[in-house]
């Protein structure tokens, strides 16, 4: 006869199994919960970020002093879009835009004007994908303003 010890123990044993059956999915779960947060913006707890860590900076392990030729150019950079010059972010030109017009503009305004003052892309509509989240999130972070269809920027 089975005693109720064993009723007991073989209980504990079976909700033990179906306890780590259910962790592993439970883990399984978060993780692909995380992944479509980070994948769709929506992250709400921290995703490990890879690749080099932010703040180490890419310094040469010789101790040599170097040549003056090489020391002539240290410092110094290149003019024109690769030589080092600082990138202007799309809110800087599209407050800049406004600045120059002096009253508010549509959106198609700021953005064929924008269009009209870079050369890399040559798509308007590729380019319009590129600009209307910038709008948003000076909208978001109330940089500029939009009243009745017209952006400005706020005082």
């Amino acid at each position: 006869m089975i005693s109720l010890n064993q009723i007991v123990s073989n209980n504990l044993e079976m909700l033990k199994s179906q306890e780590a059956e259910l962790l592993k999915s439970l883990n399984f779960v978060q993780k692909a919960k995380q992944l479509f947060q980070a994948h769709w913006g929506l992250e709400s707890t921290p995703v490990k970020r890879k690749g080099r860590p932010a703040g180490k900076k890419n310094t040469p392990k010789v101790s040599a002093a170097p040549t003056s030729k090489f020391r002539k150019t240290l410092g110094k950079s290149k003019p024109g879009p690769k030589g080092g010059s600082k990138r202007i972010s799309h809110l800087t030109n599209i407050m800049e835009i406004l600045k120059q017009n002096g009253k508010p503009m549509s959106s198609a305004e700021i953005i064929s004007a924008l269009f009209k003052r870079q050369s890399a892309d040559k798509d308007l509509n590729h380019f319009r994908l590129l600009i209307y989240p910038v709008l948003t999130k000076a909208y978001i972070s109330k940089t500029l303003k939009r009243k009745d269809g017209k952006i400005f920027i706020k005082k």
